[in-house]
């Protein structure tokens, strides 16, 4: 047996009527807390002032056909004005030797609001409509007194057999039954009028019930019990619905909860688990409050007060929650009013969607991501339905075609076709094969907003949108690409009219030096056409034995990037040989060589000619090499006489101006002697001259009296005859003038000579440390011959010369262009 401290009379409103007139005698707190009246004012009404009976079928609004007297409810109303819908269940007994009517109001309401709302919410306490109570009075030595008549469709047996078989209470009962005399003996002994309790019966049939027995216990003025008078009522089904109901929510994947006066009564296993607590930690000590994140306990009472006041009957909302390790969840709760042991309460459940919750808000960044992506290719992107409507474009279409993004919705793809350049009817059928799952290719011509008309690439695949069949177009403006591929055009046939007609022979190789194409030319010059030589290797057919290996190495170098040329002999298809200039022309595409172009000029009749000038150059260098070598021998001849004709002139100046004559004409002859040794007839090199010229003057004009020393610092310089011999001379009438007049008494003397090249400049130095030039010596103004001969030769140099009067000595300089 399950005791419990709770009766039948705190659970439903109770009234105690006169049987005859209905008034009311006595209710229970259940009924002063259901209708809001006192006690007082109940016991000066009657029951039918509280309302009337009406027909559930009429309550709902629909037909009354088969309607039945257990179809009849009661409308109440409570003293605040608020509908109570009710069931009668009654029963007569004697109260206080007067005739009375016991009356149990079942309330029924949430029932008649969810047969309006047609919703399904599992109702925790499982309440019938109506509970036939059996009714038996029996005494304290479990004897039965009374059995009435729905105790006999209950238990399954008579009111006679009862009384012939001399049944007790312990016969009805599977197990407990000393345990319900000892509460029986208990509750007589404390004078108490009232105890319940639960507990199994058996049927007639065998059958195994759960019933509930609510007792009401009589004693006489002596306070001895006259008889206990039990109302019974069949609460299997109940029960097997509550164990059922509690199964399932212990098992439940979502929370399960229970609300009443503010505290949580129940909650399943999940709720816990949500929140990190322990059930007992929840139940009856926790309000939802404490559960509800700071921010959200307004929301979360305005909306708990709604359902227990009766504004709202459910409700489905979200918030945030906090759990035991102060971590912030989200919540969804749907939460419904219903009549918990005669008080409002709210039964609902609890799911945590945190998860939900992130991965909405990842999906939503998803989804703005990919809009952003959506709009940010700059290819034109439709979404088009099977008719070809547009439903949605990217920014990339409003940029191409200059309409704003309404413009599209609803249009078909004729509004942005270039007229006469689009056969709209072949896009239809493009996008209906798109939509049975053919992707299309294809290119269109469109016209702006502004009424530019431009080529577009499209392609067209199927998709879906919304679940809908639809095409996703991509459309890219090709309007350079298209400009380019027809200047490419032009090009490639510039290009082939240009190797076509070529006036000399071109031959097209692949990477392994076979023959692509040929032109013309190389049809005429060595007599091969494309389609006879095409896919052959050139250096088999075209160049000679000797010089396959040279032209290995020229492929080689030309197939390295480089362009290279060569020239040889090349043989033509009749067997002859001509002499050509070959180009290789490499064809590089990024890093890599793909192709040759052998450009071939016939130097044949070039080569001829050049034979003719070498030779004529030969025999042009033979005689220039005998006119230097004949001057040069005439130049001895003239200085042998000079020489001679001094020895026989008594004359002392005579003899002087001859010898200085004959040191000029030494000068001279030194460079034609010279040019003929040299294999350049026409340049010499001008410092070995130089050092040459000075070791004659030395040993000419060498002087006991004065020890001189010529030192020569000159770069390597090639002179042509006509700035060799003025330099020579110069040089000549400078090294003997000083010999002749710097050094007079003095043991000894110096000069330097400095040659040098800078950028094409002739830098001549000469300078002595002797007694220095007389101050009336001038180039602007000379008076010797010497003087007059270096101003004129510095002159015929196009130079600029001058003398430097130093502290010791005089310095020359003389500075001209280098001619070549």
């Amino acid at each position: 047996m399950n005791s419990n401290s709770i009766t039948f009379f705190d659970e439903q409103p109770v009234f105690i009527l006169d049987q005859c007139s209905g008034d009311i005698l006595d209710v229970n707190d259940s009924a002063e807390e259901c209708y809001g009246y006192s006690h007082g004012e109940f016991t000066s009404m009657n029951i039918d002032d509280l309302g009337t009976e009406k027909n559930r079928a009429e309550i709902l609004g629909i037909s009354s056909k088969g309607s039945t007297t257990e179809d009849k409810l009661h409308v109440h109303k409570t003293k605040q004005g608020k509908d109570r819908f009710v069931k009668f269940t009654s029963h007569s007994f004697n109260c206080n030797e007067m005739d009375a009517k016991l009356v149990v109001a079942h309330d029924v309401s949430y029932q008649i609001e969810e047969e309006k709302r047609r919703l399904s919410f599992p109702d925790i306490v499982g309440a019938k409509s109506n509970f036939p109570f059996a009714e038996i009075r029996w005494g304290s030595d479990l004897e039965i007194d009374s059995w009435s008549r729905q105790s006999s469709e209950l238990f399954g047996w008579s009111e006679k057999e009862i009384k012939n078989m001399e049944m007790n209470i312990n016969d009805f009962l599977i197990e407990e039954a000393h345990l319900i005399q000892s509460n029986l003996h208990e509750v007589i002994e404390s004078k108490e009028s009232h105890f319940s309790f639960e507990t199994k019966v058996k049927t007639r049939k065998g059958e195994s019930l759960i019933c509930k027995w609510y007792n009401s216990l009589r004693y006489n003025k002596q306070g001895d019990l006259k008889y206990i008078h039990s109302l019974i009522v069949d609460v299997s089904d109940q029960r097997q619905s509550e164990n059922l109901f509690r199964a399932l929510s212990e098992e439940s994947l979502v929370g399960v909860y229970l609300i009443q006066d503010g505290v949580f009564k129940y909650v399943n296993p999940r709720f816990s688990n949500i929140f990190g607590y322990e059930r007992e930690d929840i139940i009856g000590m926790m309000s939802p409050f404490d559960l509800t994140h700071p921010e959200d306990v307004d929301l979360v009472k305005e909306n708990l007060r709604r359902r227990i006041e009766g504004e709202e009957d459910s409700i489905e909302y979200e918030f945030r929650c906090t759990t035991k390790t102060d971590d912030v969840i989200d919540v969804s709760v749907y939460g419904a009013r219903i009549t918990y042991m005669g008080r409002p309460a709210v039964v609902g459940t609890l799911l945590d969607i945190t998860e939900n919750k992130e991965t909405v808000r990842k999906y939503e960044a998803s989804l703005n991501t990919f809009q952003d992506l959506f709009d940010s290719i700059s290819d034109a992107i439709y979404i088009q339905d099977k008719d070809g409507r547009f439903l949605e474009v990217n920014q990339g279409a409003v940029d191409m075609y200059g309409y704003d993004e309404s413009f599209f919705i609803g249009q078909t793809p004729e509004v942005l076709a270039a007229p006469g350049k689009v056969d709209l009817e072949e896009t239809k059928k493009k996008v209906q094969k798109a939509i049975n799952g053919t992707p299309q290719s294809f290119e269109w011509w469109g016209k702006r907003k502004n009424g530019e008309v431009f080529p577009k690439e499209v392609v067209v695949n199927p998709g879906t949108y919304f679940g809908e069949d639809a095409v996703i177009t991509i459309a890219r403006d090709i309007t350079e690409r298209y400009k380019a591929e027809e200047e490419l055009r032009k090009n490639e046939e510039m290009f082939r009219q240009l190797f076509q007609n070529a006036p000399v022979p071109i031959a097209l190789l692949d990477k392994r030096q076979e023959v692509r194409k040929v032109n013309d030319s190389f049809d005429n010059t060595f007599g091969y056409q494309t389609d006879e030589v095409r896919g052959l290797n050139i250096d088999n057919f075209l160049v000679p034995e000797d010089e396959r290996e040279a032209a290995r190495k020229v492929s080689n170098k030309i197939f390295s990037g480089e362009t290279a040329f060569h020239t040889g002999k090349r043989v033509c298809k009749d067997g002859s040989l001509v002499d050509v200039l070959i180009y290789g022309v490499p064809v590089n595409v990024g890093e890599k060589t793909v192709a040759i172009f052998g450009i071939f000029v016939d130097i044949t009749d070039r080569k001829k000619a050049e034979e003719k000038v070498k030779k004529s150059l030969k025999e042009k260098e033979v005689l220039l090499a005998e006119i230097h070598h004949r001057v040069k021998n005439n130049l001895a001849v003239i200085t042998g006489l000079l020489e001679l004709q001094a020895f026989n002139t008594t004359s002392e100046e005579a003899t002087e101006v001859l010898t200085a004559s004959q040191m000029r004409i030494n000068s001279i002859a030194l460079i034609h002697e010279k040019l003929y040794q040299n294999k350049n007839l026409s340049e010499i090199s001008f410092d070995t001259y130089l050092q040459e010229l000075t070791d004659v003057i030395v040993s000419s004009m060498k002087s006991e009296e004065t020890d001189v020393s010529i030192s020569i610092d000159a770069d390597p310089i090639d002179f042509t005859i006509s700035q060799a011999i003025p330099c020579g001379l110069i040089l000549n009438e400078l090294i003997t003038n000083a010999y002749k007049h710097a050094f007079v008494n003095q043991e000894k003397g110096k000069i330097n000579i400095n040659i040098s090249n800078k950028d094409g400049q002739i830098y001549m130095t000469v300078k002595d440390n002797g007694i220095g030039i007389s101050e009336e010596v001038s180039l602007d103004n000379p008076q010797s011959l010497g003087i007059k001969l270096i101003h004129t030769l510095s002159t015929q140099l196009e130079g600029e010369s001058e003398f430097n009067r130093t502290g010791e000595g005089t310095e020359f300089t003389l500075q001209f262009k280098l001619k070549k």
